[in-house]
């Protein structure tokens, strides 16, 4: 059969040499589809091809006996990352569970090594179940080739994708290398751990034979319908009594490595799609998956655009000339009309030829949106003499942004349209001229807001059932004292959970103080209860260092009382900042009390914007909640729509011994913005989700607000801020790679 599938495949690549008419482009198929373990491939083997630049999916299969949930990301255009978890049901999960089947998590990670041209096929190199438990790991390198409306595949396999002995193995070579580089001291997989999650090189190329798996996947003439064969070469667990419809007669064989499967895609939206799949393999199974695609680097039609306005002739005499009944009606006009459109006003200021205002919004995601409706409100109601006007965004107290555009230009921007951000012009200067009048906002303080909001809390992948979750309302009420002070009070009520028996069934591991392993129990003893109570200060010392002071009830486990300062130069792609704080933990029923366990972290941070895909590098240098030190290490990359996609290592002096199951502690994060699906409006709001394949203490740091964060939530945002991709090109022509307009 092997020597049959390598036949077709080299006969039908060959015809791409013989006639030019049957290679095409890879734009003509932008189709490229998942496979049963979530990445882009064919049913249970995998392809060279990838998905478009920064498509993120989720989705599950079925087929017996095993079910996967996973979510796929695109991070670069040569970079495929999978997280998946299997739930195998020929096995219970540990011996005495008699409820769950067994379920393991892993990481799938694929390179593109070439790319496709006219007579050279996409290659690619690929690692399965990485840096997990191993069950699933393998290693592969495939081809892939387009010739008409067919994809034809071809690849080797190690680990469990080699389960059928082809060749002998032609890397052992590279396994030699591999076995010479040891990263166990560095990352939690030294030759003696016993504790998973570790990463070991010399396990990889390392079988002594290998598979040769392949398949093609036809387009049909039908829209978004595609066929897919594949010759699988997995190695399955044979002769096990499946437990699925009837365990005491089925058992799990292969009939036929041949399989075969029916995909069809939905195109809901632009940005969105939808695939369904159905299938025939290991010649006695039924075959089922679907995903859900969104692409976070296409932006599509805005929720929100400004369209042309004539604005009006100005007619009042300059500020300092009209009497003080005047004076307010203008200000107060200005307020009045920034808070019908949705920002809250601190202050405006008349400074010679300029007006300024410091607002605050949630309403636009971009910035420019803002500046563009805030300046046109201004200038329809400015004196005469006014040929600036300056837009100053406060978050949390402290300045993040000074956009400043002339009034002729924005009269002659907005007749046309929405205001051009290349005449905006960008600085931290905040110097006023010795004439000048700040009129304050003096019905903004003291101020009281208060919200509800729905909360989906879970925990994956534990022994009693795999999905625990509760479903909390959070109440919110926050009173602002003054600019940067303020009260934050949240309460978080337990309306729906199905924790019932087993969830409290725990057994935290490893030496260090159990800082966050004891999580369900803060879940289970106060499902209700006070979450934040603090007192919060945020100052500007200077246009280029804040700082910003925190006491009280910081998050559901701590307490207590720290600060944060940041130096962010101009014209740099950096920042420097330190935090401390003195902590006590927190009872878990969620009341006021506190545990007898305290601690001091403190942290030298430095953060970086890299000078390739809008990526970020921060570094965090310290003492953690448990007391261990070291640094962790954060590296993440924001696409266009604004949405951000990150990982977190911790590299303590914490060893595997030290920190149980997993080696060592990290962390996958997604940062969405609301506007992505909310057809209503504008949102500036984001959806923040962590995933960690376990809850460790180590490396664990205070959940508070981050002054990075804070000063470049907006910046990130403005195209003409951001740093311009590196290239050799662009290096050798001499261009640099600061942004266009640095602050």
């Amino acid at each position: 059969m092997i020597r049959f599938i390598l036949l077709c495949w080299f006969f039908s690549y060959s015809i791409v040499f013989t006639n030019k008419a049957y290679s095409v482009d890879a734009e003509d198929f932008s189709q490229a589809s998942h496979s049963s373990r979530g990445g882009v491939g064919l049913i249970n083997t995998p392809t060279a091809r990838f998905s478009n630049d920064g498509e993120f999916g989720l989705g599950a299969s079925i087929e017996a006996p095993y079910n996967r949930l996973f979510g796929k990301m695109q991070i670069f255009p040569w970079m495929e990352a999978v997280l998946k978890y299997t739930k195998g049901y020929n096995q219970p999960y540990i011996g005495w569970s008699k409820s769950e089947a067994w379920t393991d998590k892993g990481i799938d990670v694929k390179f593109r090594l070439l790319e496709e041209s006219e007579y050279i096929p996409e290659l690619a190199i690929g690692l399965l179940d990485f840096g997990g438990t191993g069950a699933y790991s393998s290693e592969f390198i495939v081809a892939s080739k387009r010739i008409n409306n067919v994809d034809l595949s071809l690849g080797l396999g190690w680990g469990v994708l080699g389960g059928v002995n082809h060749i002998g193995n032609p890397l052992g070579w590279f396994n030699e290398v591999l076995s010479d580089i040891d990263l166990g001291d560095t990352i939690g997989a030294g030759p003696n751990s016993q504790h998973g999650g570790g990463i070991s090189l010399g396990g990889f190329f390392s079988d002594d034979s290998v598979s040769i798996f392949g398949g093609i996947e036809y387009f049909t003439p039908v829209p978004d319908l595609s066929i897919k064969i594949e010759y699988d070469t997995n190695e399955y667990p044979e002769g096990m009594k499946l437990d699925y419809f009837d365990p005491s007669s089925r058992e799990f064989r292969i009939d036929s490595r041949i399989s075969a499967a029916l995909n069809y895609r939905f195109h809901p939206t632009e940005r969105d799609n939808i695939d369904l799949s159905l299938g025939y393999v290991h010649g006695n199974t039924l075959y089922a998956s679907f995903a859900v695609h969104s692409n976070l680097d296409f932006k599509g039609q805005p929720n929100f655009f400004m369209g042309a306005e004539r604005l009006k002739t100005p007619t009042l005499e300059p500020y300092s000339k009209l009497d003080a009944d005047w004076q307010k009606y203008l200000s107060d006009s200005i307020m009045w009309q920034l808070g019908n459109s949705g920002y809250v006003t601190h202050r405006v200021i008349f400074n010679d030829d300029e007006v300024q205002a410091e607002i605050s919004q949630n309403r636009y995601n971009e910035p420019i949106l803002a500046i563009d409706l805030a300046s046109r409100i201004i200038s329809n109601n400015a004196p005469t003499n006014i040929n600036k006007i300056t837009i100053v965004n406060i978050d949390s107290g402290i300045e993040t942004l000074r956009a400043t555009v002339s009034r002729n230009t924005l009269v002659d921007s907005v007749i046309r349209g929405a205001l051009d951000e290349e005449s905006i012009e960008f600085s931290t200067d905040d110097s006023l001229n010795p004439g000048a009048s700040v009129v304050e906002n003096d019905y903004l303080y003291p101020s009281f807001g208060w919200g509800f909001k729905p909360l989906l809390a879970g925990t994956l992948q534990h022994p009693e059932k795999f999905y625990f979750w509760q479903i909390n309302a959070v109440a919110e009420g926050t009173l602002s004292l003054m600019q940067g002070l303020s009260i934050k009070a949240q309460y978080s009520f337990d309306i729906l959970n199905n924790y019932g028996k087993g969830y409290d069934y725990h057994w935290p591991d490893g030496e260090l103080h159990h800082v966050r392993q004891n999580r369900r129990r803060y879940i289970t003893e106060g499902p209700s209860g006070l979450r934040q109570l603090k007192l919060k200060y945020a100052v500007d010392f200077h246009p280029n260092v804040k700082g910003l002071l925190a006491v009280g009830y910081l998050e559901m486990m701590f307490g207590g009382v720290g600060g944060q300062v940041i130096y962010m130069p101009d014209h740099k792609q950096w920042a420097i900042g330190t935090d401390v704080y003195w902590l006590k933990q927190r009872d878990f029923d969620g009341k006021l009390g506190f545990q007898d366990y305290e601690t001091v972290t403190a942290f030298l941070s430095y953060y970086y914007d890299l000078p390739f895909y809008d990526m970020r590098l921060k570094i965090h240098a310290g003492r953690f909640l448990a007391k261990d030190v070291d640094m962790h290490v954060d590296i993440s990359r924001r696409f266009d729509t604004g949405a951000r996609v990150g990982a977190i290592v911790a590299l303590t002096n914490c060893d595997p011994d030290c920190v149980g199951e997993g080696s060592f502690n990290k962390w996958i994060y997604f940062a969405l913005p609301m506007d992505l699906w909310m057809q209503g409006g504008p949102a500036r709001a984001k959806a923040h989700y962590a995933w960690s394949p376990l809850t460790k203490d180590a490396g664990q740091m205070v959940e508070s607000l981050n002054l990075h964060d804070i000063m470049v939530s907006v910046k990130d945002e403005v195209g003409s801020l951001q740093r311009k991709p590196w290239s050799v090109k662009k290096i050798l022509s001499g261009f640099g790679t600061s942004s266009k307009k640095r602050l």
